[in-house]
């Protein structure tokens, strides 16, 4: 095995557990958006999500807005990482197939 090909495969294999732990943390985490909603001169924020086919809108209070908005970023952060990691893995496969 070449020094090159076993870089590759160490860092394939140091992405696909990155991917794993992203997962992890991801399914820990609220999914949906946040939604306000203005009635009248007061501003409600709902977090709508996806349940099967049903869109669920459920209320938020305000003390708890800063708190969700912070978890639902770090969701989407997750899941950016999980694509591009997805992503630098096909690389590196492809690469170890060709050096084969």
């Amino acid at each position: 095995m070449g020094v090159l090909t076993g870089t590759v495969s160490k860092e394939s294999k140091r992405i696909e557990y990155m991917i794993k732990r992203y997962r992890e943390i991801k399914s820990s985490l609220p999914k949906g958006t946040i939604s306000p909603k203005k009635i009248g001169n007061q501003t409600y924020y709902y977090l709508k999500y996806r349940d099967g086919d049903r869109i669920v809108s459920d209320y938020i209070h305000k003390e708890d807005l800063e708190n969700l908005t912070e978890l639902i970023e770090h969701r989407k952060h997750s899941e950016l990482m999980i694509r591009t990691l997805k992503a630098e893995l096909a690389d590196a496969k492809r690469l170890l197939k060709r050096n084969r």
